[in-house]
């Protein structure tokens, strides 16, 4: 039973970090949120955009999408950016003649608490929807998740030996490298 939680665990974990790395590559490439925290607007909207290709990839139904949008919602809820006009609370930490210590512990420990708030709904989430997929359909995440940087940061896809972008071809482990290198 706790490798179940345990598999169960870090696969949400990675479907999860696998959405917010799409909200994050969309922000850093092209077409992305480059003056500022994205609006409120601009999230749904992208939410809507990768809830579809999601869909689409793994051919859900009626069931399986509303699964998938509940996760989506709750994964879209922790990590609301802040309103604008208010400040920005990492630049704080570098705003003196040296690095806030104290104000750092201090986010990090908010972050913590809020993850440990939040973690258990978004796990139940990922594994309603996850047990609701047939075999072919949960292969398919298996293949998204190790495509987008596996379960873990290190290793083959991770921040490994094939760096923050695993196998996308953006460098020399990539299919961009060039010819005879």
């Amino acid at each position: 039973m706790n490798k179940t939680w345990l598999k169960r665990t870090l696969l949400g974990v990675a479907v999860s970090t696998a959405l917010l790395g799409s909200l994050a590559a969309y922000s850093a490439e092209g077409g992305g949120f480059h003056h500022g925290p994205p609006t409120p607007e601009q999230i749904a909207q992208h939410e809507t955009m990768m809830l579809t290709h999601i869909g689409k990839k793994l051919n859900l139904d009626a069931n399986q999408a509303a699964k998938l949008k509940v996760l989506g919602d709750l994964m879209v809820a922790q990590h609301t950016p802040p309103a604008a006009g208010t400040p920005n609370p990492h630049a704080a930490l570098i705003a003196g003649n040296t690095f806030d210590r104290a104000g750092a512990t201090q986010l990090m420990n908010q972050h913590i608490a809020k993850m440990q708030a939040d973690g258990p709904a978004v796990i139940n989430a990922f594994g309603d929807f996850f047990d609701s997929l047939n075999a072919t359909q949960q292969a398919e995440v298996r293949k998204m998740a190790a495509h987008h940087h596996g379960l873990m940061p290190f290793g083959p896809g991770g921040f490994g030996p094939g760096g923050p972008h695993g196998m996308h071809g953006h460098g020399p482990h990539g299919a961009s490298a060039p010819a005879g290198n």
